[in-house]
């Protein structure tokens, strides 16, 4: 197996707060580093991203926790689970054969039904013992007289809810038609993918976007890695902008190397350097990267960092490659070596969401997230106006 984790060969070392700093998980050679607590907002009424609000991003699919973590939450893998999402309290649990969300809220006195347990193919408070079915209705109230009907009006909120890819996908509003990004590794019998362990970042779903589809860093904040001067010269590829997502090109140095060390940096003059590799941003946070390493060898990835709240968010990832003999803690490593060069970056950034008063200045090899910044903000201003317009705005098309 490839040994990327703090390899000496790359010049590379933890910054000192991975050591000092108590809410750091520095992580493993399999997992990447996260903050181990939410940060607090830089302040009560913190903007999401470009001047956005929660309401804005409600109406697209966001992954709330792999099935794994779903499953070990309780010794019946089947919930109640609590957890969060565009900072709104939800609980998951699993009824009639199928994963809801609801608010995680009793109608009664407010208690969290994150701490409820299953009872008769529903699931019960634990407060007071109120019991719900898989619609939300409220069933019993044991504290009501004998002959009392429950009465009818007693309803748990319900959010739109599908398991893909092993990992839970909630949308909070209905009425727009976006839908549950498609990975095209996951069902292809020649791919093998591997599920990441999720990680939490201070900073806004737009910032960790940005810089997963940012090449211009790679060259010094992933030297020895993914890249390395004298090669800091990149191209504005053209982008397309169709079905709801931006697809282009961007110039890599990742290798194909033989052997057992299959992917990850070069480890010699026999490895294979990539030609560009090929992006896909599904708006508005859902990012796929396409390699193709000739010989009939592919690897993809997919990201979608979901806001637990303006400036906070968990990155649920999932890396595949052409089945072969390589291991599957290969394929973590590298990422992990990735995103531990880069939490230090990335949680620096103030403000820590996306804002075009921030006085930041751009440049021509910019070009992906500057019209990738564009749309959403065309999205922002459609989700003011109604679902309607949001269907308009994903509907739009161009060459850029």
């Amino acid at each position: 197996m490839a040994n990327y984790w703090f390899n000496s060969k790359l010049g590379y070392a933890p910054p000192d707060w991975f050591s000092t700093f108590e809410n750091i998980d520095p992580g493993s050679p399999v997992k990447p580093p996260e903050f181990r607590r939410l940060m607090p907002l830089s302040r009560p009424d913190a903007d999401y991203d470009l001047g956005s609000n929660a309401e804005t991003w409600s109406y697209f699919w966001h992954p709330v926790a792999t099935l794994a973590e779903f499953q070990s939450h309780s010794h019946t893998g089947r919930g109640p689970m609590a957890t969060r999402l565009l900072d709104r309290q939800i609980v998951l649990v699993e009824l009639d054969g199928k994963v809801q969300a609801f608010d995680d809220r009793c109608p009664h006195r407010s208690a969290s039904l994150g701490l409820g347990v299953l009872d008769k193919g529903e699931f019960r408070c634990r407060y007071h013992g109120w019991r719900f079915d898989a619609t939300g209705r409220c069933t019993d109230i044991p504290s009501m007289e004998e002959g009392q009907k429950v009465p009818g009006n007693i309803r748990l909120t319900q959010f739109d809810c599908d398991v893909r890819y092993d990992l839970i996908w909630v949308r909070l509003k209905s009425g727009a038609t976006t839908e549950i990004p498609h990975f095209p590794a996951w069902d292809d019998p020649t791919m093998t993918s591997h599920m990441g362990a999720p990680y939490l970042w201070p900073v806004s779903s737009g910032r960790r976007v940005a810089n997963f589809t940012d090449v211009t860093h790679l060259p010094f904040g992933h030297k020895g890695t993914l890249g390395g001067p004298p090669f800091t010269r990149f191209k504005a590829y053209p982008i397309a902008q169709h079905d709801g997502m931006l697809e282009f090109q961007q110039d890599q140095f990742i290798a194909y190397n033989p052997g057992d060390a299959t992917f990850g940096p070069p480890t010699g003059p026999e490895s294979i350097m990539l030609p560009p590799g090929g992006y896909q941003v599904v708006m508005p946070f859902t990012v796929m990267l396409f390699f193709d390493f000739g010989q009939g060898r592919f690897s993809q990835i997919m990201m979608h960092p979901t806001p637990i709240d303006a400036e906070n968010c968990r990155s649920y990832w999932i890396t595949s490659h052409t089945t072969d003999s390589s291991a599957t803690q290969e394929h973590l490593s590298l990422q992990s070596t990735v995103l531990t060069e880069d939490i230090a970056f990335v949680s620096s950034q103030n403000p820590r969401a996306l804002s075009d008063e921030a006085g930041e200045m751009s440049v021509k090899a910019d070009k992906p997230e500057i019209i990738w910044r564009r749309w959403l903000k065309r999205l922002i201003a459609a989700a003011a106006i109604g679902p309607a317009e949001i269907d308009r705005c994903l509907a739009e098309t161009g060459t850029h």
